[in-house]
């Protein structure tokens, strides 16, 4: 509360979590954070694979944001979150990629695409998150739920943080839904230009700020000897 930030913490995430805290505290990992006043600041809790709908009743009411990362929940067989009602109950639904343990490529075009078709199939219903929603999701609604104002979309008094995209592509032509193509069809590959405030990071395959070959070999330089402790 001193320095004017919110809370991040993973929540209801799996079966396991869910039944030792019940077990510990007779209560849901939900019910528990709302009675230690967890909620009383601004929350971001990751997953919620497994709340009830009390927890989501609870969720809504205390404005907690859900980082939803569906590629972790299934890499992990964690479970599937129940977008849909989330969504329904006007809780406010982002997208994750999770850690690199848990998702490998963190590819967010990646995430979006499997977001948009899980929530489908879990509900039966090919209308939940339709590719507008999750393309949301995944800009301005994260930078909403991480309390930042000045960014996640192109408009006045934003910082200039986007990205371009090729539509020039064979699988992203004929182009009738900007929207449909970037949650269905696009790739992280079809990317040219990624700016940060203004800033040019990555342009026309080539990143301009850093040696991308020597970061490679420091990576696997620091994996080595991470394994090497195990």
């Amino acid at each position: 509360a001193e320095l004017g930030v919110g809370i991040h913490i993973h929540l209801a995430e799996t079966m396991a979590e869910v039944e030792e805290i019940r077990g510990k505290y007779g209560a849901t990992p939900v019910e528990l954070a709302l009675q230690t006043g967890l909620f009383d600041r601004p929350v971001l809790a990751a997953h919620c694979v497994h709340p009830t709908d009390r927890d989501i009743a609870v969720l809504a009411q205390r404005k907690v944001a859900v980082a939803h990362c569906p590629e972790s929940n299934m890499k992990l067989g964690s479970g599937i979150a129940p977008v849909q009602k989330l969504l329904a109950s006007g809780v406010r639904v982002v997208l994750g990629t999770d850690g690199a343990a848990s998702n490998n490529d963190q590819d967010l075009f990646g995430e979006m695409h499997t977001a948009a078709l899980l929530a489908k199939v879990a509900s039966g219903d090919p209308t939940v998150a339709p590719a507008l929603r999750v393309l949301e999701m995944a800009t301005r609604e994260g930078a909403a739920a991480l309390g930042l104002a000045d960014t996640g979309a192109i408009s006045p008094g934003c910082k200039a943080d986007l990205i371009v995209v090729d539509f020039h592509r064979p699988h992203l032509t004929p182009r009738h839904d900007t929207a449909a193509h970037l949650v269905y069809a696009a790739r992280a590959a079809d990317v040219t230009l990624t700016m940060v405030d203004g800033r040019i990071l990555w342009r026309d395959g080539r990143f301009t700020t850093l040696d991308v070959e020597e970061v490679m070999a420091e990576a696997g330089r620091r994996a080595a000897r991470l394994v090497g402790r195990v």
